[in-house]
């Protein structure tokens, strides 16, 4: 073990002393020329001068207060909503009776669903095993409507008689070939194989 001991001492003292011997050497800066030759110095410009003075007025005595005043002019408020629902509409009121020319009384459609011929409206879903059967149908531009048995619908003075699983049916009242206004049924089916 002394024997390890004494190389191990050995080798310590030639690390330090060939370290303490030898400087490294400083390193020179060599000055490079820029790549599109040498360029004269630019005059130091002078800064402009503002065209209206700040006053500065030392703080006043007794501590360090400060005013603030906020002017919300112009401004919008912070705690407004970004999206605002609107509000509902008022109960529109029943159609109003017209008179026909020599004909009987015909009401005038009320709602958009009264605007629609049946044949433009998609039935696309029907919730039918409760006590409240709906289903909703679309028009043409993709605006969809929740019926219920009793909703009105169509130009021909439609009214929903059920909703079943298959779809609904409308009872509208259409004038036939003798001149009498009679009620027919027209179903809009879910889908088009039944």
């Amino acid at each position: 073990m002394t024997r390890l001991a004494i190389l191990l001492l050995v080798g310590f003292f030639l690390v330090m002393g060939s370290g303490c011997g030898d400087e490294a050497p400083k390193p020179t800066k060599v000055p490079i020329a820029p790549a599109g030759g040498p360029k004269p110095a630019a005059p130091a410009k002078e800064l402009p001068k503002p065209a209206v003075e700040a006053k500065v007025e030392p703080p006043p005595p007794g501590g360090m207060t400060y005013a603030f005043t906020y002017n919300p002019v112009g401004k919008l408020n912070p705690f407004h909503p970004l999206v605002v629902e609107k509000t509902e509409k008022p109960p529109t009121p029943p159609p109003k009776k017209v008179e026909g020319a020599g004909r009987d009384q015909k009401e005038e459609p009320g709602t958009p669903l009264e605007r629609v011929e049946l044949a433009a409206l998609k039935l696309v879903a029907v919730v039918w095993d409760i006590s409240n059967p709906r289903a909703m149908v679309e028009d043409a531009g993709g605006k969809g409507y929740i019926l219920i048995k009793g909703t009105r619908i169509g130009k021909n003075q439609g009214q929903v008689s059920r909703i079943t699983s298959a779809g609904i049916v409308v009872q509208e009242k259409v004038e036939g070939t003798d001149g009498k206004i009679k009620t027919r049924e027209v179903p809009l089916r879910l889908y088009a194989d039944q």
